[in-house]
């Protein structure tokens, strides 16, 4: 079931964004067939997060989550989030590929509205997945990201 749980003000983000809870979407999207392999893999699922562009015309784009209450636990996490997925409208990756360019941009976003905290919870939270599920490809990538994020504390 698609649940509409929040509309963000278009002054802070710049765009019409709503924030949706539709958790059948998420698992189809991430290959999960029933609920019960998030808590056998101990996989967060605040950092299963897609972003949409809308047909609605009251709206610029959808970012959907699993679980919008354990969403908003955290602000900062939910922040980069929000943030990281906004990045996806100028550096887009297509369902099914991947984009480690696109990723870091998108990190970059989040990092220069002021959601470092969140950002580096959100990618510790995603290499844990990433070993959980034993993804070579996700490790590999989260640790690029995590490079990435700690050359912009540099500068």
């Amino acid at each position: 079931m698609i649940c509409l749980c929040e509309v963000l003000k278009e002054e802070t983000y710049h765009e019409r964004i709503a924030i949706i809870e539709d958790k059948q979407e998420i698992m189809r999207i991430f290959g999960l067939e029933n609920e019960q392999w998030l808590r056998l893999w101990n996989i967060d699922n605040r950092i299963l997060t897609l972003c949409f562009s809308s047909l609605d015309p009251e709206f610029d784009r959808f970012i959907v989550v699993y679980d919008y209450s354990l969403f908003c636990k955290d602000q900062d996490i939910k922040q980069a989030i929000i943030w990281h997925e906004i990045g996806h409208s100028q550096y887009p990756v297509l369902e099914g590929k991947i984009d480690l360019h696109s990723e870091t941009k998108c990190d970059e976003l989040a990092f220069t509205k002021g959601y470092k905290s969140g950002l580096e919870k959100f990618l510790r939270l995603t290499y844990k997945m990433a070993k959980t599920l034993n993804n070579q490809l996700l490790l590999s990538m989260t640790k690029e990201r995590m490079k990435a994020l700690n050359l912009l504390y540099k500068y």
